[in-house]
């Protein structure tokens, strides 16, 4: 039997630089030629992806000596979950029993990365914000409306009511 391996590793294709979440992922791995044809697999942050997230391709014979390309495609709906760190790693491996294994792998980036820096902002001067406020910030509005007519009433109770001693 004859074996040749592929002369470089999969390739990634279909995907876009950026995804929101919500966004349908769908990549494609394709293998190059080989004898006997690879098996492909897919990795979303070094974890297997779920069987149902797989689209499965026939194998294609590329040129009279058999030579085989595989291809297997990834779809799936992002969740905030497949973002670490404002990234998400798409990898495809491709493995011959023990004689071949080669990877490639993707990074893309979240959108909502882009917009962080404004949401803390909004944190920091929450963070740097005196205790009454930083308090009343998770009262209900109404609330927060009485309170400056509660805080005179108590400092008007304890000048002018008499106390018992």
């Amino acid at each position: 039997m004859v074996e040749v391996t592929p002369n470089h590793g999969p390739k990634i294709t279909g995907g876009q630089p950026r995804y929101q979440i919500g966004d349908t992922v769908r990549v494609n791995c394709t293998s190059s030629p080989s004898k006997p044809v690879c098996h492909l697999s897919w990795l979303i942050n070094g974890e297997p992806v779920q069987k149902t997230h797989l689209r499965q391709f026939d194998k294609v014979v590329v040129n009279r000596d058999g030579l085989e390309m595989a291809r297997l495609g990834l779809e799936f709906r992002v969740r905030a979950y497949h973002f670490k760190h404002g990234d998400m790693k798409l990898k495809c491996v491709a493995k011959i029993s023990s004689l071949y294994l080669q990877s490639n792998e993707e990074s893309v980036e979240s959108d909502r990365q882009q917009r962080a820096p404004a949401l803390e902002s909004r944190e920091t001067v929450a963070a740097k914000s005196s205790t009454i406020a930083a308090a009343t910030s998770k009262l209900p509005s109404c609330l927060v409306a009485l309170l400056p007519s509660l805080f005179l009433l108590l400092l008007f109770q304890d000048w002018t009511w008499p106390r018992n001693s």
